[in-house]
């Protein structure tokens, strides 16, 4: 399963790489700067002339900005050159650096064969749950285990067991922690519609820490629908309750950083329907859409803590579909990144809707012998992080699809 008693095992190599900077200092400052390198010609023994130059060596910071540029695959290969390179694809600064710059964004779906598969095929399906920086959570449907993985890197991490019933995992880093976190709501008491939370923190936890997820305590309720989002630095579970005669929509947010709980009661009215509201990350803000006619509307929330509301609504024309059977078959909006507004149309494809040109971006078919399954999607980089405790290995693709633009 792997010990996950640290975060990353890249660190160590910072002082190995400032040991090395200040060696290639000294070795520049002892050379004449302004004499050329020096020509040796020699004649082997076969008669042929073999011509070298001493070349200046090139300063560490170039040879990070070059590498930081590449995409991992080719950077997995330079790491080969030498030990300096090795250290600098192992350190921490250079990961950021590379993840901020890479422009290769890489897509995770999940998707199900039309028809099912023989039993005893001895095919393990792994379940994508959600990704964060170039790491997946993915789920396998055999053993029921939980995985981390980075596809990039070929290297897996075993998870501790969360509670049976879980019905809503989230992965993410909280930059002001440094540290991933994972975040489980379970049924405590599905017949009272009671739920439970329990946290994971990658690098410091060996098993799940449970929180005191807070209940709306009124016997007479019943649990209508449950959404979990993570959005920002924050999970949010949104309740619709029905007590007695009326519907009561109550939002309790974790926050990441101190593992703190905010509860707020929407206001009612606020949707008719709430079997017809998606709630989503819209660029690190909890959000609401619902369609009006052949629409959909977005209101953002901008601070969950205060139930502080955007100003403007935001409409997005569904002009863009290109046939009137999308139109029908309810296209449901899963989350947006770096300015699209990505799409779940049934389960035939995925569909990325530009707010600024307002056209389609991205389209993603399933095949003929498949079919989207849920609506769990990675859109993001792939990255060279490594969570200490990962070994080599990786996750079969049976079950879960890349798609890269």
């Amino acid at each position: 399963m792997g010990n996950i008693a640290s975060q990353f095992s890249c660190c160590s190599s910072l002082q190995w790489l400032e040991t090395s900077k200040e060696q290639h200092r000294i070795a520049n400052k002892d050379k004449n700067s302004s004499s050329k390198p020096e020509i040796a010609v020699t004649k082997k023994s076969n008669g042929k002339i073999s011509i070298s130059a001493e070349q200046w060596s090139i300063p560490l910071d170039i040879i990070m900005e070059i590498l930081s540029w590449l995409p991992v695959k080719y950077v997995l290969r330079m790491k080969c050159v030498c030990k300096q390179w090795y250290a600098l694809t192992q350190d921490c600064q250079f990961i950021e650096k590379h993840m901020s710059q890479v422009t290769n964004i890489t897509r995770f779906y999940n998707t199900c064969p039309v028809r099912s598969a023989p039993s005893g095929s001895g095919r393990e399906i792994f379940q994508l749950i959600c990704g964060c920086n170039g790491l997946l959570l993915s789920k396998s449907n055999a053993s029921g285990k939980y995985y981390i993985a980075n596809h990039a890197t070929r290297q897996i991490l075993g998870l501790p067991d969360p509670r049976k019933n879980s019905f809503g995992m989230t992965f993410s880093f909280v930059p002001s922690s440094g540290y991933y976190k994972l975040v489980s709501v379970y049924d405590d008491n599905e017949e009272a519609g009671i739920e439970g939370c329990e946290i994971l923190t990658i690098g410091s936890d060996n098993s799940w820490r449970t929180l005191n997820l807070p209940n709306l305590k009124n016997a007479n309720k019943k649990r209508e629908k449950i959404m979990i989002v993570l959005a920002g630095e924050a999970v949010h579970c949104i309740r619709v309750n029905k007590v007695r005669t009326c519907f009561c929509t109550e939002i309790v947010s974790l926050d990441l950083e101190n593992e703190s709980f905010n509860s707020n009661i929407m206001p009612q009215g606020l949707f008719s329907d709430w079997e017809k509201v998606w709630a989503l990350d819209w660029n690190g803000s909890l959000s609401f859409a619902f369609r009006v006619e052949e629409a959909i509307n977005v209101m953002v929330l901008e601070d969950y803590k205060k139930l502080k509301w955007g100003k403007e609504i935001i409409v997005v024309p569904l002009a863009f579909m290109n046939s009137t059977s999308d139109l029908m078959e309810n296209p449901v909006p899963l989350l947006t990144r770096s300015g699209d507004l990505w799409f779940r149309v049934k389960d035939k494809k995925l569909m990325a809707y530009n707010i600024e040109s307002k056209k389609i971006s991205h389209t993603i078919a399933a095949t003929k012998r498949s079919k989207i399954s849920n609506c769990a999607v990675y859109i993001g980089p792939s990255s060279l992080i490594t969570l200490k405790g990962m070994q080599p290995g990786e996750i079969t693709t049976n079950g879960l699809q890349k798609f890269r633009f």
